[in-house]
């Protein structure tokens, strides 16, 4: 199994689908499984294909969460500023801020407590990993492979932001697709592309201009430590206590 961990608006959703697209290349007669889940319990059905599982999450709890590191061969895991994170859920799918706050909060401390390890890949989105096509080359080696320029290359394709986009407008037609009627929101399940991923700008530093000061201070405040750890500087709430020496390093 291989467990996609990322924080909310951190690339996750094509880390997910470039490493399956990737495993179907590298092993074509071990098609990969692709599942979105909250619990540990929701892999039961396919713990019989368990070695061909891409498994991606945002926050589990704690059991759950050892036991998916358990069970995971590799884990890819996507970071980004959380206050554009907090930004990008607050413009495309209407969260209130502190909700936002709650979510981003919960899925960047479990990215964090993995995100050192032989079989960690650890992918920082303000590094452009998504437009970047060495990137698939770091997941074939995570996932014990190696790809030709040609798969490279068709593989980036396939998921470049225009073919996201047109799979996006087609998920209507999707006879799986999963409609919320509260939302308004479509998802194909397979690939986990919803209806709000369409038309985004992916840009660095959006909450500089969506978010108040006051509501600045009020993630830096809280997600001051672990912005320190992961190499975020605040810019309005001081900042004092972490170990300076406790910075990831990618």
């Amino acid at each position: 199994m291989h467990w996609c961990l990322g924080m909310y608006a951190s690339g996750s959703t094509w880390l997910f689908n470039v490493a399956m697209h990737i495993a179907a290349t590298l092993a074509p007669e071990k098609p990969p499984i692709g599942r979105y889940i909250t619990d540990i319990s929701e892999l039961a059905p396919d713990q019989g294909a368990i070695d061909r599982l891409f498994v991606k999450t945002h926050y589990v709890d704690n059991a759950s969460a050892e036991a998916l590191c358990r069970l995971a061969a590799s884990l890819l895991i996507s970071i980004r500023d959380p206050r554009d994170c907090i930004s990008s859920l607050m413009l495309y799918q209407h969260y209130p801020l502190e909700l936002a706050l709650q979510a981003v909060e919960a899925s960047a401390l479990c990215c964090e407590r993995f995100a050192i390890g032989p079989r960690t890949l650890l992918l920082r989105y303000e590094n452009g990993f998504t437009g970047e096509p060495g990137t698939l080359d770091r997941i074939a080696v995570m996932l014990s492979g190696h790809l030709t320029d040609e798969d490279r290359a068709r593989i980036f394709a396939a998921n470049s932001r225009i073919s996201v986009e047109a799979r996006i407008a087609a998920l209507d037609t999707l006879p799986t697709a999963i409609h919320d009627a509260r939302t308004g929101d479509i998802v194909d399940p397979t690939t986990q592309w919803h209806r709000h991923h369409a038309n985004r700008s992916g840009e660095v530093g959006r909450w500089r201009h969506l978010l108040t000061l006051a509501d600045v201070a009020i993630i830096e405040q809280r997600l001051g430590d672990w912005m320190h750890r992961s190499g975020y500087a605040p810019e309005v709430a001081p900042y004092t206590r972490a170990d300076s020496s406790q910075v990831l390093r990618l």
